[in-house]
Parts: structure tokens; C-alpha cells; sequence
């Protein structure tokens, strides 16, 4: 059973395809039946630019996520080494409600980061550190 947008359109589009061919190989095939199967026809070009229009937009979302999670990590490493000069004693002067949000704001940016590295796919680029980024090899 199909699961996704894509792969109903897919089938919907296969019929059709299969429909049109049987059509453009019979003789004789009455006006209306023929009328029938232009639309058809039609309507399989609207559904493959539809569904590749689809595609192109999911694929830019997934890119952009992709993207702004790695700037999160960015915000993930500076925070941390934030963190790690309060703790180390470095860093005095900071008011403790401010390093609590600091520490809540680094959390949740960091699970916000983690459930958008869900779209992340084998082929793609792994992330990069903040260094990496400033300094590409």
C-alpha cells in the first residue's frame, strides 16, 4: 500500500500511462472514449509536474534544514565553551539566571539539532565545526 504523496501520484500516473498506450494501440476506438483518454492524457501531465514540482520543494526544505542545523551546531559549540569557562571558574561574573538560560537554551537547541539531522541521508555531507566552516580544507 503506497504511504506517501509521491508514490499514490506514481500510480495514478502508471494507470494512466498504461490506459493511454492501450488506447494509442487499439483502431477504432470511439470519439468519446478517445476524448476520454486525451483528458487522461492531460491529466498525467498535470500529476508529473505537479509531483516534481513536490520533489524539488521537498528536497530544498530538507536542504535547508540541513543547513540550519549546522548553524545550530554552531551555536551548540560556542555555547558549550561558554559553559566550560563557567564552570572552570574563568567566567565570574555572570549572573546565575543568565547561565541557567544559557545551559536551557543550549539544550533545547541542541534536541531542536538532533530531530533535524533526522533528514540527514547517507550521501550527505557529514557537519561541520564551526572552525571547519571559517577555515574549509
Amino acid at each position: 500500500m503506497a504511504s506517501t504523496a509521491s508514490e499514490l501520484a506514481q500510480q495514478a500516473i502508471t494507470a494512466i500511462n498504461a490506459l493511454k498506450a492501450l488506447a494509442e494501440n487499439s483502431t477504432g476506438v470511439p470519439d468519446d472514449i478517445q476524448s476520454q483518454l486525451e483528458a487522461y492524457a492531460n491529466q498525467v501531465n498535470e500529476l508529473e509536474v505537479k509531483l516534481e514540482n513536490q520533489e524539488n520543494a521537498t528536497e530544498m526544505y530538507r536542504n535547508e534544514v540541513l543547513s540550519d542545523s549546522e548553524y545550530m551546531g554552531f551555536a551548540i559549540e560556542i555555547m558549550s565553551k561558554i559553559q566550560g569557562l563557567l564552570s572552570s571558574g574563568v567566567i565570574k561574573t555572570m549572573p546565575v539566571d543568565v547561565q541557567r538560560q544559557l545551559s536551557e537554551t543550549a539544550m533545547y537547541i541542541s534536541e531542536r539539532r538532533e530531530n533535524d539531522e533526522q533528514y540527514r541521508l547517507p550521501t550527505d555531507p557529514k557537519t561541520r565545526t564551526f572552525s571547519e566552516f571559517r577555515n574549509p580544507v
